[in-house]
């Protein structure tokens, strides 16, 4: 924020050149290897370790998050992000030393502002987040697939157990299976994310209600499929609170 200020300060002073280009660089130039080592050192972390790729992974990796981008994603990995490392983000020192101003390097910067634990919770958030949206997606539409194949028969049976038997039974797991189809359609595209997971929330809900009612024995079941519900009902929460990307 320092750097970005004191050249707008610079050049809203009476007398200041104008149409001059001035990079907003730091004094020293680090490789991606050095700024994760900085980073991780700020963050009071030990040495990350080094992994080398081949170059179609990373090839693949890419078109992977240009393929999640299509769902209203902003996935850090993408082709776009590969250009820019292929490129470097390097400028050019002069501009700033020419009005006198001595930008700060990472090193100073990070000692100056010490880590606390809301950045460290940040990023080991931000690796968590994408797993997050992934499961419960993959959850919810595989669940409709599980009901509408080959777990049609026992889901029938449950029904006929509470009473609901024929047409009754069957337009009820129906409804069911492709209101999971859509509840995981729509967590996973970005513009409908929130009211999925509002949605997934509130038929948990539901589910638990009708399954006491008709099912009762479920809560008794050692697989706990009862049980369950609630951790799945909290990490749709939590998947609630690291939505937001800005």
């Amino acid at each position: 924020m320092r750097t970005s200020f004191e050249p707008c300060k610079h050049f809203l002073q009476s007398g200041a050149p104008t149409r001059t280009v001035v990079e907003l660089v730091g004094p020293h130039r680090h490789s991606f290897l050095e700024v994760i080592a900085l980073i991780r050192g700020w963050y009071r972390w030990p040495p990350a370790h080094e992994i080398r790729l081949p170059n179609f992974v990373s090839i693949v990796m890419y078109k992977f998050g240009d393929m999640i981008s299509l769902l209203g994603w902003r996935p850090p990995v993408r082709s776009t992000a590969e250009r820019e490392i292929r490129r470097g983000a390097v400028g050019d020192l002069e501009g700033m030393q020419r009005l006198g101003l001595r930008p700060r390097g990472l090193p100073e910067f990070f000692a100056s502002e010490p880590a606390s634990v809301q950045e460290r919770w940040f990023a080991r958030m931000y690796l968590l987040k994408p797993a997050i949206f992934i499961v419960l997606s993959l959850f919810w539409i595989s669940t409709a697939f599980v009901s509408l194949g080959p777990g049609w028969g026992y889901g029938m049976g449950l029904m006929g157990e509470g009473g609901v038997e024929g047409a009754s039974a069957a337009l009820t797991v129906i409804a069911g299976a492709l209101s999971d189809l859509v509840i995981g359609l729509a967590i996973a595209y970005r513009p409908t994310s929130r009211y999925g997971l509002y949605a997934a929330i509130a038929i948990s809900f539901t589910y638990a209600i009708i399954g006491t009612i008709l099912v009762p024995r479920l809560w008794a079941d050692p697989l706990g499929p009862m049980l369950k519900i609630w951790p799945i009902i909290i990490l749709h929460f939590v998947g609630l609170a690291v939505l937001d990307d800005r």
